[in-house]
């Protein structure tokens, strides 16, 4: 008894005019996941971003510590967030909800060393 098998695919590609039309086409969305850090945040302060929330995943942080992040799809790239407060206002949240997070600043900490930053964070409908 053989057990060599044919599998037979059939594919379709792009005709000549449209592969060639690729280098002048732009960029519209990322579909590498980044991470939003304190900087990446604070370089759009006060500026709206709206998204859809797509859910709670854990990602190691430097030390190799497991922290939830929110994920987040803008009209131009997926993104991940770990910031607690963000965090804690979207947790409960059902995927795919539109929202519109604006990054306010930090607020010093009055029992532990170090800032809180602090997230207006609105559904949209």
């Amino acid at each position: 008894m053989s057990t060599n098998q044919t599998t037979e695919m059939t594919m379709f590609i792009p005709n000549t005019e449209a592969i060639g039309q690729l280098k002048s086409l732009d960029k519209k969305f990322s579909l590498n996941t980044k991470y939003k850090s304190a900087d990446d945040w604070a370089s759009i302060k006060d500026k709206p971003v709206r998204c859809y929330y797509l859910g709670i995943k854990e990602v190691p942080n430097e030390q190799g510590e497991a922290i939830n992040c929110g994920v987040f799809a803008s009209e131009s790239e997926v993104f991940l967030s770990g910031q607690k407060v963000l965090v804690d206002a979207v947790k409960n949240l059902k995927e795919k909800t539109p929202l519109e997070i604006t990054y306010r600043g930090k607020k010093p900490n009055k029992s532990t060393d170090g800032s809180t930053m602090l997230f207006d964070v609105e559904m949209l409908g």
